[in-house]
């Protein structure tokens, strides 16, 4: 009897040493989330810990705002949402969301400051960062409208003799200018006057490009201009090597791509050297020669256009 006795108080033993050491199961963890408030941008994510408890269910009481994936949230756009994780015990812990946009930091002007003859029109860029902004609305404005009047595109057109700034800005209030300095365009003479062409020869030198006529260049040319805007905005080389590519006839002087650079000196009244070229541009009524014509005159969007159309 006291063996049998023995044996069983052995077998008891050895049960609770077992179930003490976890061999038989455990407690279940109890549901934790290491966060219960959470702030995020729009496109951002951010992963919640809830612990060791076993199996969790993550749900979103707002999806349109922030979605949950395993405890991984991702941002959608601004609002708020509650983000809840469930357990198979029935508890559960919530983590408050805020989503805000995702606002412009900093904006960049393809100019900071630009020379504009009195009544002329020239387009300024902008670009932001971080380009994904949430709102990429963009203002510009006028320090001095009497001076200088810009539109919703950046359009800047000299009103009248002065500087003044031209302000591009986003609506969560960053700002980035650029100085615009308006002259007055000298008085155009009655009567062309012939000057040494600039240093960085604007005019084409070689032997075959003096050999087509006033009457055959002007003949060719499907409008008065290669490139209308290439005063007013910087071109791309997509948009310059297509119009070379399309181009009809013979050029003016002899390479299309110097015809474009011809057509800048010849909106500020640069006279040319050659004489078929320079009747060719006589022949237009926007063109007024300009015996003080000098570099200086040039913008800044002109000496770029005249560089990339330097390169064909």
């Amino acid at each position: 009897m006291k063996r049998i006795i023995s044996v069983i108080t052995a077998i008891a033993l050895i049960a609770i040493c077992m179930t003490g050491c976890g061999l038989f199961g455990s407690k279940a963890e109890k549901l934790t989330l290491d966060q219960t408030e959470l702030s995020l941008t729009v496109g951002e994510s951010a992963k919640l810990d809830a612990g060791d408890a076993a199996k969790l269910k993550w749900t979103s009481d707002n999806e349109d705002v922030a979605t949950v994936h395993a405890g991984t949230v991702s941002a959608k756009k601004a609002g708020t949402a509650n983000i809840t994780v469930s357990s198979e015990d029935g508890s559960s812990q919530v983590c408050a969301v805020t989503v805000t946009d995702k606002l412009i930091t900093a904006i960049t002007l393809g100019s900071t400051s630009i020379r504009l003859g009195l009544g002329k029109t020239i387009q300024l860029s902008a670009s932001f960062t971080p380009a994904d902004a949430s709102d990429p609305e963009l203002k510009w404005s006028s320090q001095d409208e009497n001076i200088a009047l810009v539109d919703e595109k950046g359009f800047v057109t000299g009103q009248s003799a002065g500087t003044t700034n031209i302000i591009c800005s986003s609506n969560n209030g960053v700002t980035a200018s650029c100085a615009v300095s308006v002259e007055e365009a000298p008085e155009a003479p009655t009567k062309p006057a012939y000057t040494e062409p600039p240093t960085s020869s604007t005019e084409a030198t070689s032997a075959t490009k003096g050999k087509e006529t006033e009457t055959e260049a002007i003949s060719h040319r499907s409008d008065d201009y290669l490139f209308p805007d290439s005063s007013t905005r910087m071109l791309s080389e997509s948009e310059v090597s297509a119009t070379f590519a399309s181009a009809l006839g013979a050029p003016v002087s002899g390479s299309y791509s110097q015809d474009a650079i011809n057509e800048i000196f010849a909106r500020h009244g640069y006279t040319f050297r050659t004489a078929s070229i320079m009747a060719y541009y006589q022949s237009k009524s926007w063109y007024h020669p300009d015996p003080n014509f000098s570099m200086s005159s040039l913008s800044e969007i002109e000496e770029y256009n005249i560089n990339l159309f330097s390169k064909y």
